[in-house]
């Protein structure tokens, strides 16, 4: 797909519009189910903040987080994606090699999101099915979209650098709600019988098999900001079983603290490893022959002072 100004804008548009959709029809949908929920059973309490048959389901989840870890992970992903849909459309990144490669990923993840929002809406068994396998078909849309975006491979100058932080805790989010979703599945399908005495130890297990495959998959992604919403999860994981079931909430709360100490080693370098040198040049190549075949060798000498800095960096 080429990175033209009209791509790059109607990419920010569909954006916008798919962010809309699934917050405006999750809201409309919950507030239904609050007022059914309240009329069948005399205005009882309600844990979260989704139509009734998730609730019901996500009371048999013991590894579904707090409702709060839901907020705060999607609204700071929702926001610092937005501001990247808006720099990636601007003037000034016309010749921005990875927007170009990360356009098609944008369109395909963004249509996700937004069949998401259309089942999560719906108060019915088969939408938990659904919504569920959108978000496993989501993935590795975003896992496509961290590496077009060369996300642990360059270094990148400012705003671009932070603006493309959302990206990976979006990707690190997704992968939490993979392997969350995955219970919601099988309970609705009548495939996972409840058991507590079995589901308190298992539950801890899965817990702990996801810490280790998150820590790995953040490490092969050189990225270690796709480890924080998983501390997210972990957290309201623990706030939530703390008391219900002991093992689990202990297990998190343990899980959550390691992954805090990895990252306040981790996070203030940025990466796992160095950049490979290969890579920042290859990326300075496309740059300049972007700008010289638009017949622009003027921009292209101001393009290769400024990547200097940029692969000085990267082979430090």
């Amino acid at each position: 797909m080429k990175n033209t100004s009209f791509w790059r804008i109607a990419t920010a548009v569909f954006a916008a519009g798919s962010i809309i959709y699934t917050t405006v029809s999750s809201s409309r949908s919950r507030q239904q189910s609050r007022t059914r929920q309240k009329t069948n059973q005399g205005g009882s309490e309600y844990e979260y903040d989704v139509p009734v048959e998730y609730q019901n389901v996500f009371e048999k989840n013991m590894i579904v987080p707090a409702g709060w870890a839901f907020g705060v992970v999607w609204s700071t992903v929702y926001s610092g994606l937005g501001a990247l849909m808006v720099h990636q459309a601007l003037a000034s990144q016309e010749h921005n090699p990875r927007y170009a490669k990360a356009l098609p990923w944008w369109w395909a993840s963004w249509t996700m999101n937004g069949i998401f929002g259309r089942f999560f809406s719906q108060n019915d068994p088969q939408s938990i099915v659904i919504s569920d396998l959108t978000t496993k078909f989501n993935l590795p849309a975003a896992l496509a979209l961290h590496q077009s975006l060369e996300i642990g491979k360059t270094d990148v100058p400012s705003p671009e650098k932070y603006l493309r932080i959302p990206v990976s805790l979006y990707a690190g989010w997704l992968t939490v709600a993979t392997v969350v979703g995955t219970p919601n599945t099988l309970l609705t399908l009548d495939a996972w019988e409840i058991d507590e005495e079995r589901d308190e130890p298992v539950s801890a297990g899965i817990l702990s098999a996801t810490a280790g495959a998150g820590y790995l998959i953040a490490r092969h992604l050189n990225d270690p900001w796709y480890m924080v919403p998983v501390v997210a999860g972990f957290g309201g994981i623990a706030t939530r079983q703390w008391h219900k079931q002991p093992i689990v909430g202990w297990t998190a709360a343990t899980l959550a603290a390691a992954y805090i100490g990895l990252l306040a080693y981790w996070l203030p370098k940025g990466k796992f490893h160095e950049f490979d040198q290969r890579v920042v040049q290859d990326i300075e190549s496309e740059v300049l022959a972007g700008l010289v075949e638009t017949g622009e060798p003027h921009q292209a000498g101001i393009a290769r002072e400024r990547m200097k800095p940029i692969e000085a960096e990267g082979l430090d």
